[in-house]
């Protein structure tokens, strides 16, 4: 563990390498909250800061929770779930920026029509 982690985030990291190594022992959010006292969102926050800043191989499915990565296979499904999360969110901007551009023009064209 590093110097630099929250108090929160050495708790969680602590419980999940103890407990939650591999898929199959896996920990709701939520039951991670209960457990450690740790509100719902910080423990999110958390587990997002642990993997993306401090490097740790924490994996998370919706269906069975967060996990420590134990073999090449759960790296591999969790890369590949991250992986279409970002395409999914890709294309989710893409139409919300197509659509912000269609409404900008809409607006123009009825002011247009009102002069």
């Amino acid at each position: 563990m590093t110097d630099n982690m929250t108090d929160n985030e050495t708790i969680i990291l602590s419980r999940l390498r103890k407990y939650h190594r591999g898929k199959e022992c896996a920990i709701t959010f939520k039951r991670l909250a209960a457990i450690t006292g740790i509100n719902e969102r910080e423990v999110r926050l958390c587990v997002a800061e642990l993997v993306t800043y401090q490097e740790q191989p924490i994996a998370s499915t919706s269906d069975a929770g967060y996990y420590v990565i134990s073999s090449k296979d759960e790296y591999d499904q969790a890369s590949n779930e991250l992986m279409s999360r970002i395409r999914k969110l890709s294309k989710r901007h893409k139409g919300l920026r197509k659509g912000y551009l269609i409404s900008k023009q809409e607006i123009k064209s009825k002011q247009l029509v009102m002069l």
